[in-house]
């Protein structure tokens, strides 16, 4: 197996594997890429439990600990809070959270914050709450917009519970914002996404082939309000997905300080979400992998019928289902793969991923796909 669970601790206690059910749960970042951010969750069972019960209480640090026969190195797979427990006799269920689902407890911006662009206001935020070191930070890449955000003036707006400012932040610029297996917190501009560094699944590796899904596009109007109180308004729509879907406004609420980059911003919106595409929201894989947040992952082999094939979906989260066969005394580890359009992180094709033969001259190729289409070469054959 790729991944292999190799220690389990609570409270700074390790706690032996063999008394632990093959029934673990632990879900990941996001369903899809409009989903809200949740908190990583794990459910675990252990087997007889003597009383008085392993030396823990509710508030407890929760590790998971795997082992990547790849890499040949441990990592944890989970880092968080036990925050359930449910005894059956001598069986003990326990539930834990990551550390997401305590940022509502850390108030912040009591005092004066400057004018500073995105990236340094998701810092001062973290640093604030004190929580600089669990903290990162993937800002948006060079030659997007890093929007220049007002000052803020805690002493007339008063203090907000960071997990709320997040949320305000990751509406300006897409975000996505997640626990991380090693109890850090993600935040993940789209634009710092590419479609080089990914992964190839394995056909063998693949339960069944996934399910293509398309639904009307999320917006081809932008109504972005920006400047104090949001007296300003920067409107942006795709004609020609207005006349093919009807209007689809998105009102877009920001913080943002100046006309340039507020427009650039609504353009960057209407650019992802003004046509509808095939994608494949899910994927179930076999086997469990040490995917990332934002990787890009290359689905081959898919059936004739396909939209695409290959296609290269973008990993928003997953969920690793650890079982045991009893009948072999197999450990089974499964992955439910979320995933989402390239073109909602604003991928296609680099310039410099086009190769320079004659085939992909500009007068020899498909000259009706649109470059929002463009995700592999082969969209762009006639």
């Amino acid at each position: 197996m790729p991944l292999t669970p190799t220690g389990l601790t609570i409270g700074g206690t390790a706690i032996d594997l063999g008394t632990v059910l093959a029934d673990v749960t632990i879900r990941h970042g996001r369903t899809g890429y409009w989903d809200a951010a949740n908190a990583s969750t794990i459910q675990l069972v252990l087997l007889g439990v003597a009383k008085p019960s392993h030396s823990f209480d509710l508030g407890s640090a929760l590790v998971l600990t795997c082992h990547d026969s790849v890499a040949g190195t441990d990592a944890p797979r989970f880092t968080g809070t036990l925050t359930d427990a449910k005894l059956d006799v001598d069986t003990l269920t326990l539930i834990g959270v990551g550390r997401m689902a305590t940022l509502g407890n850390y108030l912040i911006g009591a005092g004066a914050w400057p004018a500073e662009a995105w990236s340094a206001r998701v810092t001062r935020a973290f640093t604030e709450a004190g929580l600089a070191a669990y903290l990162t930070l993937q800002p948006p890449a060079a030659g997007s917009p890093d929007p220049h955000l007002l000052a803020r003036d805690g002493a007339s707006l008063g203090t907000v519970a960071l997990s709320d400012y997040l949320t305000e932040l990751g509406g300006i610029v897409d975000s996505a914002i997640a626990d991380l297996p090693n109890g850090n917190i993600l935040v993940q501009a789209s634009t710092w996404r590419m479609l080089s560094g990914g992964a190839t699944l394995d056909p063998a590796e693949v339960g069944y082939a996934p399910e293509w899904e398309k639904w009307l596009p999320a917006a081809n109007i932008v109504n972005l309000t920006w400047g104090a109180g949001g007296a300003s308004l920067v409107t942006v729509q795709d004609a020609g997905s207005v006349a093919q879907y009807g209007p689809r406004p998105m009102d877009v609420a920001t913080t943002i300080d100046n006309s340039a980059d507020a427009t650039a911003i609504a353009n960057q919106i209407l650019a992802r979400s003004a046509w509808a595409q095939w994608t494949l929201p899910a994927a179930p894989l076999l086997v469990g992998m040490p995917y990332s947040i934002g990787q890009p992952l290359t689905i081959t082999e898919l059936p004739p019928a396909s939209p695409h094939n290959p296609w290269t979906p973008i990993l928003e989260g997953w969920t690793d289902n650890i079982t045991s066969d009893l009948l072999d005394d197999l450990l089974n580890w499964t992955m439910e793969l979320a995933l989402s359009d390239p073109l909602l992180s604003g991928l296609t094709l680099p310039w410099s991923g086009i190769p320079s033969t004659a085939a992909y001259q500009w007068n020899t190729i498909n000259q009706t796909v649109a470059w929002r289409d463009a995700t592999e070469l082969d969209a762009l054959n006639p």
